[in-house]
């Protein structure tokens, strides 16, 4: 006599069937995230709207000077390759769309910071002589190399080396091994965060990842970076491709001696500037 056939419960069938498909949905976004990062690794290139904090009332020198253009908050884009970064920063317009030009531009490397001085001197040059007319017989056109190292600008600042120096941004390695799944309080929905491991100087960076856009060649990123030597947060929204970039340094950079000249046009700048305030002041 055959033995009666054991039924199956329809709900465990239901569930081993979720199961199934949870697993092999959680595998299918972990081998296209594994793919994303792995083609991110070899270059990209992204544009992003960013905002920079303060973490403390001591307002750090490069925010300064971002507030001084009012570019604490606007656009940046750029390509990376490994261990290479070059920026541009834009400011945004009263409608908040971006402007054409950059007010200046980042070279980074694991060696040095290079910052775009003549690109930046020249927005602040048409800023205050749109406000002043006669200023332009006191600062003159750029006529000097146009980058300046994180050692150049730190001597022209009157701050230390590592108040001005980036090069930590070089430093992350874009590879799953070693990122940690977090949830930071600014998450967005429908992103996958992960944090780099934490940087020598403490700089961390949390990447977040559009779980919608996984398969699309262009993926949306949150990002979430904060730079003690900086005492800056800074948050990044906006889209990177996959791309292969090829990163040099630029070739027109200030000589030494040209930082003494540099010294004093930011002199100059300073006085006009007071001057444009004590004008506005007596207006109002």
């Amino acid at each position: 006599m055959a033995s009666p056939k054991k039924r199956v419960n329809p709900l465990f069938v239901a569930l081993a069937v979720v199961l199934v498909a949870v697993v092999a949905a959680v595998g299918v976004v972990f081998f296209q995230l594994h793919s994303k990062i792995s083609a991110l690794q070899t270059g990209a290139s992204f544009t992003f709207r960013y905002e920079i904090a303060p973490n403390s009332p001591d307002k750090p020198p490069l925010l300064n000077i971002l507030e001084r253009v009012n570019a604490s908050s606007g656009s940046v884009s750029g390509q990376y390759a490994p261990g290479k970064l070059q920026l541009s920063f834009y400011q945004l317009n009263e409608d908040d769309s971006v402007k054409t030009s950059p007010f200046t531009r980042v070279y980074i490397d694991s060696e040095e910071t290079l910052f775009d001085i003549g690109q930046l001197y020249t927005v602040l040059r048409q800023d205050v002589t749109d406000k002043l007319s006669l200023a332009s017989v006191l600062l003159p056109e750029w006529s000097l190399g146009d980058y300046i190292s994180q050692t150049q600008a730190a001597a022209v600042l009157g701050v230390e080396t590592n108040k001005v120096e980036l090069q930590e941004l070089s430093g992350f390695t874009l590879s799953l091994k070693g990122l940690k799944k977090v949830s930071p309080s600014a998450a967005r929905d429908g992103y996958r965060y992960y944090q780099f491991p934490a940087a020598a100087d403490g700089t961390t960076l949390v990447l977040g990842f559009s779980t919608d856009a996984l398969f699309s060649k262009t993926t949306p990123i949150h990002v979430l970076l904060t730079i003690p030597d900086h005492n800056v947060h800074i948050q990044l929204t906006g889209t990177v491709t996959s791309a292969k970039t090829v990163l040099s340094p630029p070739a027109s950079r200030m000589s030494d001696e040209d930082i003494a000249t540099l010294a004093q046009i930011r002199q100059s700048i300073e006085s006009v500037w007071k001057m444009i305030q004590s004008a506005a002041q007596t207006t109002n």
